[in-house]
């Protein structure tokens, strides 16, 4: 008989034990701590019929099969989210149950796992996952948010190297308890491009890709600088604003900063949410237990006030800045003295 080996992981404020032998850069958990989400993966194949009628999501995006890409269900004790002809997460609280219908796909089952699957547990436990890269200044969480194609890894990449400490590459977990808004770390991974991993590392042939269809890097955070493991609150919020070369006013090359206002601020937390669509589409679907306490049992709901409270609790500013590598530094000066004279003058 085999002898099953389990891990213990720090990721996004939970202990996760699992028997599943991680490829991503993870956080070991202290040998002592005990587990508050368990991760566990079994091969089903062919899958289970999942019912018509319990369908809560289906994506717009549709594979080569004409299959959504993302669908979410109704189980009896929680939600099943399938990618279909890779595998069934079934989600519940404290646990995560990944069924693996095509075991030459095992690869995606870290990328839909860290990504999606997380993201819609968080939300269920009353946390908000927004689109964001986080890093610590002076035992704060400073996120960094921005489109696809607006330089978060880039910038967040750079302050890493420059000693900054890692917080969340791609998912920043935002808590509102007591008063406070919180953020949780991620895991330690970045994902670069081969030209990001060039300069910030100074290498890309030992990092594997994150995905085959895409030319992003899976790289240990610790290869390019410090990495916290940490929940500490946020101090804000920066809207990542990059101009490129041929926009008239980035010829100036000038960084500028301006706030957001509290009604804005929402409207751009919602905009930076991950699956916000996936939410809207079954809000009337109730929360995990731990999440209720926010005073609403119903996912649309708590989400609504979690972020309206996050959005007036924390400032959330716009970062304006120009295209390019040797901007960077000025971006980093200018990040650093808004943060000062926001503690000076809170």
């Amino acid at each position: 008989m085999a002898i099953v080996s389990f891990h213990r992981h720090l990721l996004f404020g939970y202990c996760l034990e699992t028997d599943y032998p991680f490829r991503t850069p993870m956080t070991a958990a202290p040998s002592d701590m005990q587990p508050d989400l368990r991760f566990h993966l079994t091969h089903v194949t062919p899958p289970p019929t999942l019912l018509e009628e319990t369908s809560l999501y289906q994506s717009p995006d549709k594979n080569r099969f004409g299959e959504r890409v993302v669908q979410a269900y109704a189980a009896p004790a929680g939600i099943v989210m399938r990618f279909p002809r890779i595998a069934d997460f079934w989600l519940s609280a404290g646990e995560i149950r990944c069924e693996l219908h095509a075991p030459a796909l095992e690869y995606m089952v870290e990328i839909c796992l860290l990504g999606h699957v997380m993201a819609y547990y968080l939300e269920l436990s009353g946390v908000a996952a927004i689109h964001a890269g986080a890093v610590v200044v002076d035992d704060r969480a400073v996120l960094f948010a921005a489109d696809r194609t607006g330089g978060k890894s880039t910038l967040v990449a750079s302050l890493v190297e420059a000693g900054i400490p890692l917080l969340a590459d791609d998912i920043s977990a935002l808590h509102y308890h007591d008063g406070s808004v919180v953020c949780r770390h991620g895991f330690p991974q970045m994902k670069l491009t081969p030209e990001q991993a060039g300069r910030f590392v100074g290498e890309t042939d030992t990092f594997p890709l994150v995905h085959p269809a895409f030319a992003k890097l899976s790289v240990p955070a610790g290869r390019v600088g410090r990495v916290a493991s940490a929940t500490l609150p946020v101090a804000c919020i920066y809207l990542l604003e990059r101009r490129l070369a041929g926009d008239i006013d980035a010829a100036d090359g000038a960084v500028r900063i301006d706030p957001v206002a509290a009604g804005e601020a929402m409207i751009q937390l919602v905009r930076h949410s991950f699956l916000v669509h996936l939410f809207d589409a079954h809000a009337e679907w109730p929360v995990f237990a731990e999440a209720s306490e926010e005073g609403e049992s119903r996912l649309h709901a708590s989400r609504f006030q979690r972020l309206a409270r996050i959005a007036q609790s924390i400032p959330i500013k716009r970062l304006w800045y120009p295209s390019g590598y040797a901007h960077l530094p000025a971006v980093h000066e200018a990040v650093r003295l808004d943060l000062h004279a926001s503690t000076v003058n809170p």
